[in-house]
């Protein structure tokens, strides 16, 4: 028995031999998603140094203490780049995965993920809000029924501004305002007069959850943060605060200590779709990208480009003085709409809790930039027409 169990052994002894001895198999070459390697041509790349020099040269002078941007172009993120420090008197610097808060650059969020879900047919835009949401009453009761998705999304619901805004900053939850609204008397019919809300806006939020049987935060991570690669955004106070690399708030303090680091806060946390995303310069990169029509598998162009029609006209310059020439500017859904002299320009501004962010872009011309900054300026603001000035005689 012995000698016969041994032959049977040797060719097991052999097989090992050579498994150890021989040749690996050359492994299969993986092709090249992108073999066209992109080069950035001269004119581009001499407009992108003149704006970052030009625009530290303009936080300097404005003592911001940190801030982080990101441009694309044509399809891609031509520019994605940190300036200055985290927090005023240390050393860490911003850089383009450092993360801010939004404020309510967020409301495009919420836009965008409503017309994800009208195109899968879960959500219509023309649908009353009551159909949705049982608890949305309004003090009219014939206006509650008449009350669409559309008039949220564009702040003409009717309701005064602002609206119970006081106690989402009080920390409320949108489960305990929005049947408060029904004891506000409203100041216009649906659909005719544009009034800014957070409140009544945030209810969208409580919309996607009944239709999908998912909370909110849920559906931003698993139908845009995850399949853009945001792999720095989120959506709570408990995100924010677990970040290693997180831009601290700051507030002016006085003429000689300037502006100064204050806590992160909860605040609008418990209304996301109004003020509570965090994300980097390289996520809004991204997200400018499927702005511009660059993500049709997430969304398509058709829908973002109804999400871009204007809905509601806003009669004073507040929100185009940095513009010349341009004395007004409308609201579509979640984003604001201006004519910059035939250029569309959509953008969105947003202030919380020590921050400030500035998104614009212009969908026809595939340009767009998001600012991020530490504290509050209307410095952002100053820089952004140019470089749309810049592409449209460009393109002219």
């Amino acid at each position: 028995m012995i000698r016969i169990l041994s032959i049977s052994l040797i060719p097991i002894v052999v097989l090992l031999f050579y498994l150890a001895f021989a040749e690996p198999a050359p492994e299969t070459p993986v092709a090249d998603p992108d073999p066209e390697e992109w080069v950035m041509d001269d004119e581009l790349a001499a407009y992108l140094d003149q704006f970052e020099r030009e625009f530290e040269e303009g936080l300097n002078n404005k003592r911001i203490p940190g801030a982080a941007v990101a441009i694309v172009k044509d399809g891609r993120v031509v520019f994605q780049k940190g300036f200055g420090v985290k927090e005023k008197g240390k050393p860490d610097a911003v850089n383009e995965h450092t993360v801010f808060r939004l404020g309510s650059v967020s409301k495009g969020f919420a836009s965008v993920l409503t017309g994800v879900l009208v195109e899968e047919g879960a959500v219509d835009w023309n649908h009353p809000v009551s159909g949705y949401l049982e608890e949305f009453r309004l003090h009219d009761p014939e206006q509650t029924g008449r009350v669409e998705v559309r008039h949220l999304l564009s702040h003409t619901s009717g309701l005064p501004r602002h609206a119970y805004t006081n106690l989402v900053e009080d920390g409320l939850s949108l489960d305990r305002i929005i049947p408060r609204f029904e004891q506000v008397p409203l100041i216009a019919k649906e659909g005719e007069q544009i009034a800014y809300q957070n409140a009544a806006y945030s209810a969208i939020e409580k919309v996607l959850e009944v239709r999908t049987d998912t909370d909110f935060n849920t559906l931003l991570d698993k139908r845009l943060f995850t399949p853009l690669k945001m792999d720095h955004a989120s959506a709570s106070y408990d995100s924010i605060g677990q970040s290693e690399n997180r831009a601290l708030p700051h507030v002016y303090y006085s003429r000689s200590r300037g502006h100064v680091p204050i806590s992160i806060s909860k605040k609008y946390y418990n209304a996301v779709s109004s003020g509570g995303i965090n994300a980097s310069a390289s996520d809004m990169g991204k997200w400018l990208l499927l702005l511009t029509g660059n993500a049709p598998d997430v969304i398509s162009k058709e829908t973002l480009d109804e999400m871009y029609t204007p809905l509601a006209s806003i009669n004073n310059r507040r929100f185009s003085r940095h513009w010349t020439g341009v004395n007004r500017s409308h609201y579509g859904m979640g984003w604001r709409v201006l004519d910059n002299h035939g250029q569309k320009i959509v953008y969105h501004g947003g202030y919380v809790n020590g921050y400030r962010s500035e998104i614009a872009f212009a969908p026809e011309d595939g340009v767009g930039i998001c600012i991020l900054i530490n504290t509050n300026s209307s410095y952002p603001l100053e820089v952004i027409p140019d470089l749309f000035n810049h592409f449209k005689s460009e393109n002219q």
